[in-house]
């Protein structure tokens, strides 16, 4: 019988993940928060007048909207990808990242992946057609990241050698 011993690097990389997690959900509320400001502005004629100042907004409602359905899809997706790794890495810290869970929180991690870059497509696709003329600049333009999608690739590759290292290790533990 072997001991396992604690993976400090793992253990480290876990306590990173959970401040990125953190970072991200107060970036998002903040980025939030100037959205739905701009938001209000652009709805009232291009000004806002609040207890802390004057907000005033030349840019379209509907890049604001976009800009919020944006920023609702991705600081989630980044939230969940970061505790999937998370979760991850704590199996990897205990000394036995080939547990059957891990393979399933790979796949997961592709999904949300492929789910989120869909999403920014499809919001690229939005912009340019709700986006008033006037607003030309900052209507993105449409790309493909080949990189996110060869990450999902790798991603799912990755849950299956997972899978099939669970299962020699359940094999090798039934042998005498």
């Amino acid at each position: 019988m072997t001991t396992r011993t604690r993976n400090s690097m793992a253990a480290i990389l876990s306590i990173i993940m959970t401040v990125i997690i953190w970072a991200v959900i107060i970036l998002g509320a903040f980025a939030f928060i100037v959205l739905s400001i701009g938001l209000s502005a652009s709805l009232n004629q291009g000004s806002l007048s609040l207890p802390i100042g004057k907000a005033a907004s030349d840019i379209s409602h509907q890049t604001f909207v976009f800009s919020l359905l944006s920023l609702g899809v991705i600081v989630p997706g980044v939230v969940y990808v970061c505790i999937q790794l998370r979760r991850i890495l704590t199996t990897l810290a205990d000394g036995d990242p080939f547990v059957p869970e891990n393979a399933p929180r790979l796949t997961r991690i592709a999904i949300a992946l492929a789910a989120m870059e869909i999403a920014s497509i499809i919001f690229v696709l939005c912009m340019r057609v709700f986006v008033p003329e006037s607003d030309a600049e900052l209507r993105p333009p449409l790309s493909i990241n080949p990189v996110v999608w060869a990450g999902v690739a790798a991603l799912l590759v990755l849950a299956q050698v997972f899978r099939e290292g669970t299962r020699l290790r359940e094999e090798e533990k039934m042998t005498i």
